[in-house]
């Protein structure tokens, strides 16, 4: 058997992959979308405008669809 002077087990290396390819992308969303960066307009203020735009025309009626409801 090899002694390489590497102490650690195999699984850290893929429990470190794992997690640097979920925890980072999640951060971002999270600092993107999420976070409270205050009332001020910010870098990130332009795709939060457009997501609430995407989220409104998603969650909203068109005039024609209002109508058949009723």
């Amino acid at each position: 058997e090899q002694d390489d002077g590497d102490f650690r087990p195999p699984w850290v290396y893929s429990a470190s992959h794992i997690l640097t390819y979920t925890l980072i992308p999640t951060a971002i969303v999270y600092c993107v979308f999420l976070a409270d960066w205050g009332e001020r307009e910010h870098v990130f203020s332009p795709v939060r405008r457009w997501t609430m735009k995407y989220k409104e025309s998603f969650f909203s009626l068109s005039p024609d669809e209002a109508s058949l409801i009723e």
